[in-house]
């Protein structure tokens, strides 16, 4: 079989595997690189062999720096540290949107997740009312918020992960542009989402000590900053270095009866995340052996510019299966094989790929329904709030890119 027929036919497998009857990420994804390999007519061995460097490059690149992320964010969930966090956010203003906004995008990528500040902050925000139509605009800015700065800005595992796969050796300076602009699409999002809403911040109980909290979120921060300006380091250079040094000054500001049940809630939650991850490194690592990525690429220029072939790749494979780190790592594995990384500058195709990722988030996105049962809402009512801003912001992605261009 063909390539591209057998990556259709996987592409179904994971959607209807995980989607419908909820099967977790990891053997899906490791099945459908054997399963793909197999249509393909790639042999055994070499199937076998790029899965297993798929699943360990991906490893090597996240793997330390998801379970630093996970330590610091069980650590601030067990200290107080979340609602000192909060609190602190309430002084730069008083409204409930700003603040939920903010706190998603800064947790981000010191929890190296987007779902786990989500499932910390949306309790919170919930107390604020009762209001269904309220509550579920924002729950969904908080989703967004934390999706901006997951997608967008390294060391998060999104842009990482394009980085080390398109750009290796070499730091192309992408947060200087995805910073800023990460904040205007929050910016935007929260003044479509919170018009005509007012509301209280929410009560949060008894914030924890200031420096407990702002430390492990700025340790990392200092040290990937200062691999920005050391020569030869850069972001990926000093990021395990960055998340063990953040995980451990967690560990010593909390309190001491808190240490070891602090380190068992984080490294399983770092588990499930890590093999997660690794099962797209290998999906995407067969992949790259194969055929496939030119003929995709003959297949979609025929029709389409090239220009915009990362952003459509990327936007497909989000839209079959749900995950940005997955299509973060099949879309950089597929591109990797072609001509396209040396005719596209690094920054625009680094934010075609990230576009790609939050144009279409809906039947098949886990986020799409963690929210809507959060919130009780409509699956219309989560579509509006969510889906469709987050694809507004892929759109302003994508333009951005062209312009860079």
């Amino acid at each position: 079989m063909d390539a591209l027929p057998a990556f259709l036919i996987c592409i179904i497998a994971i959607t209807v595997a995980t989607a419908y009857f909820r099967l977790p990420p990891f053997p899906v994804l490791f099945s459908a690189a054997l399963l793909f390999g197999g249509l393909s007519g790639l042999d055994p061995d070499t199937v076998i062999h790029s899965a297993s460097a798929g699943a360990g490059r991906v490893f090597a690149i996240l793997g330390v720096a998801v379970w630093g992320g996970s330590i610091i964010a069980a650590s601030l969930a067990s200290g107080g540290g979340i609602a000192r966090l909060l609190a602190d956010l309430r002084t730069i203003s008083g409204r409930p949107g700003l603040q939920a906004g903010l706190a998603g995008w800064l947790l981000a990528v010191p929890f190296m997740c987007a779902i786990t500040p989500f499932l910390v902050l949306a309790p919170l925000f919930q107390r604020i009312t009762t209001d269904p139509a309220f509550s579920a605009r924002l729950l969904s800015i908080i989703a967004i918020g934390s999706i901006f700065s997951f997608v967008l800005i390294a060391p998060a595992p999104v842009m990482a992960t394009l980085i080390q796969t398109l750009t290796p050796g070499a730091d192309p300076g992408i947060n200087r542009i995805t910073l800023p602009f990460s904040l205007l699409l929050l910016a935007a999002v929260i003044l479509v989402l919170w018009r005509g809403i007012s509301g209280d911040s929410p009560d949060t109980g008894t914030p924890g000590r200031r420096i407990p909290a702002w430390a492990p979120i700025a340790t990392p921060v200092i040290i990937i900053l200062a691999g920005l300006i050391i020569p030869g380091t850069g972001i990926l250079g000093s990021l395990p270095i960055a998340f063990i040094a953040g995980a451990g000054v967690s560990l010593m500001l909390i309190a001491p009866d808190l240490r070891r049940e602090t380190v068992s809630k984080g490294t399983k939650h770092a588990g499930v995340i890590i093999f997660d991850l690794c099962g797209a490194g290998a999906f995407g690592g067969v992949i790259a052996a194969s055929s496939l990525p030119g003929d995709a690429i003959a297949l979609l220029g025929m029709a389409l510019p090239l220009v915009i072939l990362p952003f459509l790749l990327a936007a497909i494979i989000q839209t079959a299966q749900g995950s940005r780190v997955v299509t973060a790592v099949i879309t950089a594995d597929l591109l990797s094989v072609t001509t396209l990384p040396e005719m596209i500058p690094a920054v625009p195709l680094l934010l075609m790929i990230a576009a790609g990722t939050m144009v279409i988030s809906f039947a098949s996105d886990p986020f799409f329904w963690l929210i809507n049962r959060t919130t009780n809402d409509s699956v219309r009512g989560t579509f509006i709030t969510f889906t469709l801003p987050l694809a507004g912001a892929g759109l302003a992605t994508l333009l951005l890119a062209l312009l860079l261009l």
